[in-house]
Order: structure tokens, then C-alpha cells, then sequence
């Protein structure tokens, strides 16, 4: 399962259990992190998940951010209330390539929607880096 954090909203795609195709799945909006981790936790066994990937914005020179800082603190969170594990994924200019994808399929491009097709971008990255 991969996500693209934000603030108020956050992506979530998934994978077949084969783990050959990514797939946006849904965009949480959330109020807290105790919300936001209840309802991954459900969702990861839901889905049966055995890996919550997180999308990590960092600088275009690989340094971490504010937001990728933020995204850390609530990893640590998360990991010690979860027992699956979860990883950090360089997700620079995901959410741009969404949009284009987007647009590219004449769909427009409402952030809910972005926010999830940027999750299956990151979830589609990782799984291709491990064929490779």
C-alpha cells in the first residue's frame, strides 16, 4: 500500500497480491494522526498489506524538507502502533507527473483525485524498482 501525505488529505493505492499493478484506491480526509492511523491500520488489513509505503518529498538536491520532516514524525507514529512495515519513498514531482496524467486522460484535475493517482505513481516507482 503506498500513500501521498498531506495535510488535510491523503492518497492510498494498493497492489494485486502479485504485486505487478498499482492502483489508486481512495482519498482519506483527515483530522488528526490518531484518525488518520486508525484508519490505515484498517485499511492495511482490509487489503491484507504487508508493506505501507509513504510517499517522501524531498529537495530537488535529495535533502529532507518540511513537509518530508513532517512525514517522518508521523512514520514514527505509525510504526510504533502498526505491526507492518513501513517505508519512506523519494517521491519528487509525483504529484506534478499526476496532474499531467491526468489532464493526458482529459480528466481534469480535482486533488482528490490527484492525491490518490500520486500514491499509485509512488506504489508503481517501487514495484518496478524491484523487477528491476
Amino acid at each position: 500500500m503506498a500513500i501521498d501525505y498531506g495535510r488535510k488529505r491523503v492518497g492510498v493505492a494498493i497492489t494485486d497480491p502479485l504485486c505487478t499493478i498499482a492502483q489508486p484506491l481512495m482519498t482519506i480526509r483527515h483530522k488528526s494522526d490518531f484518525d488518520l492511523i486508525k484508519r490505515l491500520k484498517c485499511l492495511a488489513v482490509e487489503n491484507d498489506v504487508g508493506l505501507i509505503l509513504f510517499g517522501n518529498p524531498l529537495s530537488m538536491k535529495g535533502e529532507p524538507t518540511e513537509m518530508s520532516q513532517e512525514i517522518e514524525r508521523f512514520v514514527k507514529k505509525l510504526k510504533r502502533l502498526i505491526d507492518i512495515e513501513v517505508k519512506l519513498w523519494d517521491e519528487r514531482h509525483v504529484s506534478k507527473y499526476a496532474v499531467n496524467k491526468l489532464k493526458g486522460m482529459g480528466l481534469g484535475s480535482r486533488k482528490e483525485v490527484i492525491d490518490r493517482v500520486a500514491a499509485s505513481i509512488i506504489l508503481e516507482e517501487f514495484l518496478e524498482s524491484k523487477r528491476v
